[in-house]
């Protein structure tokens, strides 16, 4: 699908009448503008295969080279295993052929008060848990006030406008708002996890644990061996299996993840059959080393995959909690000094686009002027805003891409110059005589190459910058604290932001740890921004918010957006098989959605060919760095991004 089709796709979805959800009585899903596609009577989802055969065990290997140390992932404490979603259902579920909807799940029906004051689910009396025990309204009541209170930042934030939980019946849960105003809760509340009271009220829900918990979801954990491996078992009396929501999904018996940590020894266990699935993030593995004899047979399958959602916005945070990094024109000026150009003709083989909007690729993106409706918005804060913004349409500075950046340095120059600095024997200096020195933290071993090239654009400004490689453990803790100068990481935003951008830009968020304001961003603006985007009654409203938001975050130069894939790319052996039609959202951050959509063709199962993850091979690192997953680390987000993801769709 090419870039106009996914964008007309994408405003076809997203067009809605003026109507919102449904309110007043019980029904089986909601849609946040609009209608669902599904009717209450569907069969199954338009992307699954009901009739896929059963069997065999999926395997991929670990993102980013991350490691795990317990099984729960949802609080901030330790590394959590991989795949975690698959053992944990929500009240309700997203499909991935539609932007903003929810399907009963756990709830059999949802419903919203006429006045958007409470929400209420009525849960089905056969769900279950892995130990056989019945969910009720107790669980779902428990689940909502631990990860408010246990839980990682993200469900005191996302939750912050939730008065109350309570059980009404053993089979009826009712959640009461504080505010009429916040249209998203009730679907954010659908993708709440439902975990057992019985289980988890006397433990510490704080602490890390390598103790398989009772849980909700199709799979449990068969085995493990930290460090090395995780394998999944689907539970044969998993209640939900034949439910619509359900139905065609999760056909593989065993889901196994392969921990690495390194790329080489990764991609040559691959060629090897260890596992069946990666995606490939490196540009330069994909256009040369995609060769072997495995490809060339057809044992090996290449796949492109188009997205209607934003290209993620990856690139370079600057802690603004650093009093170097406060002054506008600085962060300007670090970004003119970054040459895309030059990487994508040498590194890149022409593969990646450069990112000029926080919801690139999508109706969401910001182009051209502000429009009427956006200057509503934007007027009153008129003075508090870069002039610039009213005037013309952000680009990007560009480069010839043969390594001579210098128009752009001299311009950067003069913001420097602009904001106090000026250069003394060589090194860029403020007011006082202190050097412009700062260090930019990694966790993946090959980024320094990309960054390099920056490292010495600055230098020929007379700043000192220096890349540091961390460990997983080391780098999720300085990044949960705020305890960085700079970092190279994404945000994966959706086609309805709300209530999250208080978590990626809100001032609330800023000084909370473990939040996503990488930046430390406190704008009133951006909050006022916000906040529209949460309130916002009709699509056309969220556009013109998302917007003028847009315009706001590119202008001030909260992030050095860079650069980042306008489709995803995966490489499987062939014995896996999939549905003829792709789900308009992709496959996932890391093609999780395969996992539940593809299944293991029948031949294979019989001849005992299907079985990855016999070959032994190294799980360390080799001696031979590369640039390979120069992207895959950007997946973190701290486990957040991912697990909410999951949970809304």
């Amino acid at each position: 699908m090419s870039s106009a089709a996914r964008l007309a796709l994408a405003v076809v979805l997203m067009a809605s009448p003026a109507s919102a959800m449904v309110r007043g009585r019980p029904v089986t899903a909601i849609a946040m503008y609009g209608e669902p596609k599904y009717g209450p009577d569907f069969a199954h989802f338009d992307y699954v295969n009901p009739d896929a055969p059963k069997g065999g065990t999926f395997v991929r290997q670990n993102e980013a080279f991350l490691t795990f140390d317990t099984f729960n992932p949802f609080t901030l404490k330790g590394a959590a295993a991989l795949e975690l979603g698959l053992m944990h259902d929500s009240l309700m579920v997203g499909s991935l052929d539609e932007p903003e909807s929810s399907y009963g799940l756990i709830a059999e029906t949802i419903e919203v008060a006429p006045d958007n004051s409470w929400v209420q689910f009525a849960l089905r009396p056969q769900a279950r848990f892995s130990d056989g025990s019945a969910i009720t309204a107790a669980d779902v009541v428990f689940s909502f006030n631990i990860l408010v209170t246990k839980g990682a930042p993200q469900y005191r934030i996302q939750f912050a406008d939730v008065a109350k939980a309570e059980a009404i019946t053993p089979h009826l849960v009712r959640f009461t708002f504080k505010t009429t105003t916040n249209r998203e809760l009730p679907i954010l509340l659908g993708g709440l996890p439902v975990l057992s009271e019985a289980y988890w009220k006397d433990r510490d829900f704080a602490a890390t644990t390598l103790q398989v918990p009772v849980t909700s979801g199709i799979y449990t954990i068969e085995t493990f061996d930290v460090g090395r491996y995780v394998t999944y078992r689907r539970q044969d009396n998993y209640w939900a299996k034949d439910l619509p929501v359900v139905r065609g999904q999760y056909n593989f018996d065993r889901v196994r993840v392969e921990y690495f940590r390194d790329d080489t020894v990764a991609f040559e266990a691959f060629k090897t059959n260890v596992y069946d699935f990666r995606r490939v993030f490196s540009a330069g593995q994909w256009a040369r080393r995609y060769d072997f004899p495995a490809v060339r047979d057809g044992q090996v399958k290449r796949l492109e995959v188009s997205s209607i959602l934003p290209q993620d916005a990856t690139g370079v945070v600057l802690n603004m909690r650093r009093p170097l990094f406060q002054d506008r024109r600085v962060r300007e000026a670090l970004n003119d000094a970054f040459d895309y150009e030059s990487l994508n003709k040498n590194l890149f083989y022409g593969l990646y686009t450069r990112l000029r909007s926080y919801w690139q690729g999508s109706p969401l993106e910001a182009k051209g002027l502000p429009s009427p409706a956006e200057l509503k918005l934007l007027e009153p804060f008129r003075d508090r805003l870069p002039p610039e913004l009213f005037t013309q349409e952000y680009t990007q500075p560009t480069t010839e891409g043969e390594g001579n950046n210098r128009d752009n340095l001299l311009k950067a120059r003069g913001l420097l110059r602009d904001a106090g600095w000026t250069v003394r024997d060589g090194r860029l200096v403020d007011d006082k005589g202190n050097p412009f020195t700062f260090e930019i933290t990694i966790v993946q071993d090959g980024l320094d190459r990309v960054l390099m090239p920056w490292v010495h654009g600055l230098k020929r400004l007379g700043i000192t910058a220096t890349i540091r490689l961390v460990d997983t453990s080391q780098y999720a803790n300085r990044v949960n604290a705020y305890d960085f100068d700079a970092i190279y990481i994404g945000i994966n935003n959706s086609l309805s932001p709300g209530n999250e951008q208080v978590y990626n830009w809100g001032s609330e968020s800023a000084d909370r740890p473990g939040a996503s304001n990488y930046s430390g961003v406190k704008d009133p603006v951006v909050d006022a921004l916000i906040r529209r985007l949460i309130e916002a009654t009709a699509y056309d409203d969220v556009t013109t918010a998302a917007h003028a938001l847009d315009r706001v975050l590119t202008w001030n130069h909260y992030g050095l957006l860079t650069y980042s894939s306008p489709v995803e790319r995966y490489a499987y052996w062939r014995k896996l098989q999939m549905p003829g039609v792709m789900p308009a959202l992709g496959l996932g951050t890391m093609g999780d959605a395969a996992i539940a959509l593809w299944w293991m063709d029948p031949a294979a199962v019989d001849s005992g060919l299907e079985t990855s993850g016999n070959v032994k091979m190294p799980h360390g690192p080799s001696k031979a760095g590369a640039l390979a997953w120069v992207f895959a680390f950007l997946a973190i987000g701290v486990g957040i991004w991912r697990l909410r993801r999951s949970t809304r769709r």
